[in-house]
């Protein structure tokens, strides 16, 4: 039996669209409870974003239909006046495609692609196979000019497209790293991208992390407080005292296609102007835009950094990925910034966020993301506290009394490893949220810790 997507969910191919729902809400509850294959899981939501959508549906369902093999006149599919009608079709769509390729063969080869340099009266054709502003020159042919046209590479998005290297030297003056601070600790660092004089954008689980921020952009640092806070799309607004910065040209995520390439660049780990490309491996339907998921690879420290297309407009905001799978990222529209407005709210994108994601804390900490930050932690039988600043950089700082002790972390499933100078130790995380940690140590000692 052919396996298609309706299949894939259990229902009929005329089932309804609440018959659809239901189907998935049900495969939904059986990966959850883990007595679902978690690789079919993939194909679930697939058929389910494509049959939940009417349009989506439609062009699925015609696609499923196969074209008759033989145009037949009579009732009677097999008689032999409806052989012989079929049969001289096909003698005259052969001929018809010999006589096209004599006719090509018989035509003058083609003159090869201009390439810039070879002379003051050749030009370099741009990718969307124009002169200029106008169409290719034609000092030559017709026929040759057409070669050159279909020779010149399809940008991704219809015109405009340029190579990785030409991207970053255009694009790396927008693009910033950004520091959160918590007194004189750095609890974190993310990304942000210029919009034009003293403004720069980032995600709100960036800016709000900390009660300082620092914006570095190019060699040159700066103080940033926030301005705009709509907290419902997880974007954040930034002024930034005595920034002059230039001004990313935003795109619209609406002209982004399936397929298209982009351009991801911010500041995984505090890694400032680290670039990545990949191409848009779907685009989500949300209320008032369109979520973009990608396949550029990113890493925490990239939030807030931009998703540009191959033009180099701005086309979203990194925003977050999901932890349990691979590869799948996913940015904010960018036509967002200009509706946006302060508000707190739990919408889509806020409780998605990576960031953010609380509903299995060990999980969505497995990158030590929920670590980060500045606790203040308690021995509850020996008395004792001590302050730990956990950098985003894998470093930290214990403050006991009036010393102060650098040294290395690192988590994994489930095991907070802390190294000093002379001191090594593993501790059992068995609880950790956004705003509390229990360690364990080996010997039965326990610290609680609360985020400062």
């Amino acid at each position: 039996m052919k396996r298609t997507l309706y299949t894939i969910l259990g229902v009929d191919p005329l089932a309804t669209s609440e018959e659809i729902a239901a189907a998935y809400a049900r495969l939904h509850a059986a990966f959850q409870s883990g007595s679902y294959d978690r690789n079919d899981w993939v194909l679930v939501r697939e058929a389910y974003a494509v049959l939940s959508n009417k349009d989506k549906r439609g062009h699925y369902d015609r696609s499923q239909i196969a074209p008759p093999l033989t145009r037949g006149v009579d009732a009677d599919a097999g008689s032999k006046a409806g052989f012989n009608l079929d049969w001289r079709y096909g003698l005259g769509a052969g001929l018809l495609v010999a006589a096209l390729v004599y006719w090509s063969k018989g035509r003058a080869p083609a003159a090869p692609p201009v390439v810039a340099g070879q002379g003051a009266s050749q030009v370099a054709m741009q990718d969307n196979g124009a002169h200029g502003g106008g169409f290719p020159a034609q000092s030559q042919s017709q026929s040759q000019s057409h070669s050159q046209a279909v020779s010149a590479p399809a940008a991704g998005n219809g015109s405009g497209a340029m190579g990785m290297e030409d991207l970053f030297a255009k694009l790396s003056p927008f693009v910033a790293r950004i520091n959160m601070y918590n007194g004189a600790s750095m609890v974190g660092t993310g990304s942000g991208v210029a919009l034009g004089g003293n403004e720069i954008i980032t995600n709100c689980h960036v800016a709000l992390a900390g009660s300082r921020l620092q914006v570095k952009l190019g060699r040159d640092s700066y103080d940033a407080t926030v301005i705009v806070a709509d907290e419902e799309r997880d974007l954040c607004k930034l002024s930034v005292k005595g920034l002059n910065a230039p001004a990313a040209v935003i795109g619209a995520s609406g002209e982004l296609r399936t397929g298209q390439r982009v351009i991801a660049i911010g500041a995984p780990h505090g890694l400032d102007l680290t670039i990545s490309d990949g191409i848009v491996s779907s685009l989500r339907p949300l209320d008032g835009g369109t979520l973009i998921q990608t396949t550029a690879p990113v890493s925490p420290g990239s939030s807030g950094g931009g998703l540009f297309d191959s033009s180099g407009r701005l086309v979203g905001i990194v925003t977050f990925q999901m932890r349990t799978g691979q590869n799948l990222n996913f940015a904010a529209p960018a036509e967002w910034i200009g509706s946006m407005r302060t508000r707190r709210g739990g919408g889509l994108i806020s409780k998605m966020s990576a960031e953010r994601a609380q509903d299995n804390p060990a999980q969505s900490a497995q990158n030590g993301d929920l670590v980060v930050g500045e606790w203040h932690c308690n021995d509850p039988i020996g008395g004792t506290s001590v302050m730990i600043a956990f950098s985003d950089d894998r470093t930290l700082q214990m403050r006991y009394a009036n010393r102060v002790s650098p040294g290395r972390w690192m988590y994994r499933e489930s095991q907070l490893s802390i190294q000093f100078s002379n001191v090594n130790d593993t501790l059992r995380v068995e609880e950790l949220s956004r705003d509390k940690m229990i360690l364990k140590f080996n010997v039965g000692q326990r610290l609680v810790c609360a985020r400062r």
